[in-house]
């Protein structure tokens, strides 16, 4: 009971000090938020590299644009981006290309060629069928798909050349996923 009787007599004192604390907490965030500095850990990290909030951004972004593509096409309004399912998806990215890299696990224009148009081997891309089938036949048509890339490679729109390297960027990094897990 003494000790708590001291504790009463002496709670303005505990007050200074929390509200104290709490004030030098508050400011210490203010002042990081407002300056930009970033904590040792930077906005994440990566096999012990701090995580670029600026590639981050760009890929929330790209989740963004794709999201308003599709949402188009389907004639519905975009859903909002997931930040959680984009961290989880660019910190996977991050760890595969240090992967690899270290397993030298590329993918060559020839078995890219390969692999876009279903030769050699490859099945074709099921999501490629459904765009380029052929009315009369209705199986997959090369020379439809070859025709879009070749008018995507030489346009003069740049938002159309970005949309082929970006396709291009997502189907060589899919061949390379694929490699690895095989």
């Amino acid at each position: 009971m003494a000790i708590i009787g001291k504790i009463r007599d002496k709670s303005w004192l505990i007050l200074i000090i929390v509200g104290g604390a709490l004030v030098a907490f508050i400011l210490g965030d203010y002042q990081k938020g407002s300056t930009g500095v970033e904590s040792k850990y930077g906005f994440g990290t990566v096999y012990g590299e701090k995580v670029n909030i600026d590639d981050f951004n760009t890929a929330i972004n790209t989740a963004d644009e794709n999201a308003r593509r599709v949402a188009r096409q389907q004639q519905q309004a975009p859903a909002p981006v997931d930040q959680a399912k984009v961290w989880a998806s660019f910190i996977e990215n991050v760890v595969l290309e240090r992967e690899y890299e270290a397993l030298g696990v590329t993918v060559s224009d020839d078995e890219f060629d390969a692999y876009l148009y279903g030769q050699e081997g490859f099945d074709v891309i099921p999501e490629l069928v459904q765009g380029f089938t052929d009315s009369i036949t209705g199986m997959f048509n090369e020379k439809l798909l070859q025709a879009r890339v070749e008018e995507m490679e030489s346009s003069d729109d740049p938002e159309i050349q970005q949309q082929w390297l970006d396709s291009k960027d997502y189907y060589v990094n899919r061949r390379k996923q694929e490699k690895y897990f095989a």
